[in-house]
């Protein structure tokens, strides 16, 4: 596949997102479509791997209410052990302290009531698992507690100190190691611990486990009481596996009684990507197979696709989205962009053209009011393959073992499993605009 060059001669630059000289003489047309859309319901959301979980309880009149659970490993990062090789002790403990700090919140602004509690796991986390959003693990021994008023802006830490019981047991465990020349900290799986919202939360929070200030820290001072006013600090970092567990009710809300992987349309025409609600926006190209069929010598200069959204003031738009291709089950291969992704995301020209994992990605239009993809040579392939003396239907080859598949819906999805963000597009706003050269 080569890369089709461009020639405008029209002054639409700007729609397009592109900086080209648009003096040339050639003969440039421009069609658009308003593609069909609608919503689907995807509930195996992947939520590890991304250093962070989410906790706490959110409810929303257009999508319904979800509650969030974050289950997390823990390791030992550095400071010293309370016993010296020899067996004699050196420490004694004071306390043990959680902190983690916030990237994201909802609702965005204004106050509301945060709870949750922290737990110990039945089962702890295997570190070469994937884990999904619908698997709930079991908590045991309750370790902490969490309750306050929070401001969405300026509360961004949250501390509570653990209790007597798990904090002994830590130290304890730390003094084992520290006294058996077979062991190292730096091996030492502990056991998994949970996040749970209390009945009362009002707001779900993103905690970032890559923040500096996210850790647990062990304060203790010396055995020797001939040593005063010494403190020492061992700290744990959250790193390892973790994840969130959502609990979606839907039945609030008109989506009620959406099937997983199936159309369903709201009686505003809206559809939306929240992938925190595991709601996505599928969208149809089959309106191009009579244009295609209908102009058999043209060459596909520029094609973007555009969904105008709404804005909203209590969750953050969601922009970064891909376009995964649709099965003949209606679902989608959730894993593709680490397997077989030519075959399954729709790719930008230079992935294409690099044979490079390097999907077509959603950036802001200069007024930040739609959501732009260019995908030029997706669309020129499947120009290229529609052949209406054999078959009227819409087919890609994938470029890296030239299987075909046949494509009729695009589903987007956001590439970040699980954030706090999200879209609502407007009725009718996916638009497909398509410029072409004619040819002999």
């Amino acid at each position: 596949m080569i890369l089709i060059p461009v020639f405008f001669g029209c002054d639409t630059q700007d729609d397009l997102g592109i900086q080209y000289d648009l003096g040339s003489d050639a003969s440039v047309k421009l069609i658009e479509f308003t593609l069909p859309a609608s919503n689907i319901y995807i509930d195996s959301l992947r939520t590890d791997g991304e250093n962070r979980v989410f906790v706490g309880n959110y409810s929303d009149p257009l999508t319904g209410s979800v509650s969030a659970e974050g289950y997390f490993q823990f390791f030992y990062e550095q400071g010293p052990l309370p016993k010296e090789e020899d067996g004699s002790d050196t420490l004694k403990l004071d306390s043990l302290i959680f902190t983690v700090e916030t990237n994201a919140i909802i609702p965005l602004s204004g106050n509301s009531y945060q709870e949750f509690t922290l737990h110990e796991l039945e089962d702890s986390l295997e570190s070469s698992a994937i884990y999904l959003s619908r698997l709930k693990q079991t908590p045991i021994s309750q370790i902490g507690s969490y309750s306050s008023t929070i401001n969405a802006l300026t509360d961004t830490i949250y501390r509570l100190k653990i209790s007597d019981p798990f904090s002994q047991s830590l130290f304890d465990k730390l003094s084992e190691i520290a006294g058996d020349p077979n062991q190292t900290t730096s091996s030492t799986v502990f056991q998994s611990l949970g996040l749970l919202p209390g009945a009362s939360s009002e707001s779900i929070t993103s905690f970032d486990f890559s923040s500096d200030t996210s850790r647990m820290i062990m304060y203790s001072s010396p055995v020797n009481p001939d040593v005063k006013d010494t403190t020492y600090l061992t700290s744990f970092r959250f790193s390892g596996k973790n994840y969130s567990y959502l609990e979606r009710d839907l039945s609030s809300s008109e989506f009620s009684g959406i099937t997983e992987s199936q159309n369903f349309d709201l009686s505003s025409g809206k559809t939306v990507v929240d992938p925190l609600m595991g709601l996505s926006t599928a969208f149809r190209l089959t309106a191009l197979e009579d244009f295609f069929e209908e102009n058999r010598n043209v060459i596909i200069n520029n094609a973007s696709v555009s969904f105008e959204f709404e804005s909203e003031n209590q969750r953050d738009t969601l922009v970064n989205l891909i376009s995964f291709f649709r099965k003949p089950d209606e679902s989608i291969f959730g894993p593709a962009l680490a397997s077989n992704p030519f075959g399954n995301i729709v790719m930008s020209d230079n992935g294409y053209l690099r044979q490079e994992s390097n999907p077509a990605n959603g950036s802001l239009s200069n007024d930040k009011s739609k959501i732009i993809l260019t995908p030029t040579l997706f669309f020129q392939q499947l120009y290229k393959r529609f052949d209406p003396k054999e078959d009227t239907t819409l087919t890609f080859l994938t470029p890296t073992n030239g299987v075909v598949k046949e494509i009729d819906d695009l589903v987007l999805i956001s590439p970040i499993d699980v954030t706090l963000q999200r879209t609502i597009f407007k009725e009718n706003g996916v638009k497909l605009r398509i410029y072409y050269t004619e040819v002999d």
